[in-house]
């Protein structure tokens, strides 16, 4: 049997100049609060770029 996921919670990465949805990720809730951000490649731009929590996938 699976082991359930708790408080874990997807959600997706948008780059911050052309605001694309590129990444999806999840974290645990319990341990981060805040919203992450991450300097990630964007294939729209071809460069790294800033990354930022946007909203929760199901």
């Amino acid at each position: 049997m699976a082991k359930k996921k708790g408080q874990r919670v997807k959600f997706g990465l948008v780059c911050t100049v052309c605001n694309r949805h590129n990444y999806t990720t999840e974290k645990n809730r319990q341990t981060t609060t805040e919203s992450l951000k991450f300097n990630k490649y964007c294939p729209n731009c071809r460069k790294h770029t800033e990354h930022k929590e946007k909203k929760k996938l199901d």
